[in-house]
């Protein structure tokens, strides 16, 4: 039986950043109109109450010209899907982005949830996943504290105008990498470095040290160091890239468990989307090709999606979107559990 999912197709938003680059986003994404630097490509988004430039457009199709906002408000169940415990007004709880680094980005954190309601930041804090599309040799990431540091001696120590990066630990990175970063995780993006991103619904951040660097503005940024000190460290976990099953091959779940759900496929594979069906996801296509039953066009290198729900499921009986890859694919799939909004 024939389960077809509806896609969105979305116009994606260039987004300046003072560390941004001119190149490899050009080259993904040529129809940007935004001025250089561009640091961001936001593709999904439903971010924030008083910028509606933020806000994805629908690209084609019946609800062309619509904003994902203006369609989430006139019928949450049709776009989100299944809400329990939802925020009022109903809003998108993941943000799927494209991140240049020219330069190294702020050591930075995000606050969780609890602390961002606390704090009136919006219902969601801002954990988040990177997937690492492309890195110059040698390029790294800065995730975690090493051993025996806190964030309170991190802290201390930019206070004192030291250097800081002997505090964090540092991971050599590679295409491919993923990267799992709960809310509080203390990181930052190092140059050379293009990829992408999945995380909570949030622009909230609190940077502890920004290298010295002036804004757009032409003015030193903002640090936010009594900020940070409010930040809960997550639970002791692995920060490198996350070790992949023996078998690359089909789907498998890299990350699970929290606000986001990653899955991933390389290669050729026949058979069910991975998602749930009775809530949103993001498809996103690095490479090949992807074909989704019922849809008369496959998705090609570069391509992202939005996946409604299936109107036909529930928890009895899953009505799965089928799909079929080609031997070449690179594939992400992005979603929220059910009940989490």
């Amino acid at each position: 039986m024939n389960h077809r999912q509806e896609l969105l197709h979305l116009l994606p938003i260039g987004v300046r950043r003072p560390w941004g680059g001119d190149q490899r986003i050009a080259q993904l994404r040529p129809q940007l109109d935004a001025l250089p630097p561009i640091g961001e490509c936001w593709e999904v988004s439903d971010v924030g109450e008083e910028d509606a430039s933020l806000h994805s457009v629908v690209a084609d199709g019946s609800d062309a010209g619509q904003s994902l906002r203006s369609l989430i408000e006139a019928d949450p169940e049709r776009i989100l899907g299944q809400i329990a415990n939802g925020t009022s007004p109903p809003r998108l709880p993941l943000l799927f982005k494209f991140i240049e680094a020219a330069q190294d980005l702020s050591v930075q954190v995000h606050p969780d949830d609890e602390l961002a309601r606390r704090l009136g930041l919006g219902p969601w804090g801002k954990s988040e996943a990177w997937i690492i599309l492309d890195a110059i040799p040698g390029a790294t990431l800065q995730v975690g504290l090493k051993e025996g540091w806190t964030v309170e001696s991190l802290v201390e120590l930019a206070r004192s105008g030291q250097d800081i990066s002997k505090a964090l630990r540092e991971h050599l990175i590679s295409r491919g990498d993923i990267i799992h970063l709960p809310a509080g995780t203390i990181h930052s993006i190092g140059a050379g470095i293009l990829l992408a991103e999945i995380q909570q619904s949030s622009d909230v951040t609190w940077r502890v040290d920004d290298g010295g660097r002036v804004g757009l503005d032409g003015k030193p940024r903002q640090l936010h160091l009594d900020q940070v000190l409010m930040t809960t460290t997550p639970p002791s976990i692995d920060q490198g890239p996350i070790d992949r099953p023996a078998e690359d091959q089909g789907w498998w779940r890299p990350i699970c468990g929290g606000p986001i759900i990653l899955d991933e496929l390389h290669g050729e594979f026949q058979g069910r989307w991975p998602a749930d069906p009775r809530c949103f996801s993001i498809v996103v296509v690095l490479k090949g090709q992807l074909h989704l039953e019922g849809h008369e066009s496959p998705l090609g290198d570069g391509d992202v999606r939005f996946m409604l729900p299936s109107r036909g499921a529930s928890a009895q009986g899953l009505t799965c979107q089928e799909m079929n890859s080609s031997s070449d694919s690179w594939v992400l799939c992005a979603s929220s559990p059910v009940g989490v909004r």
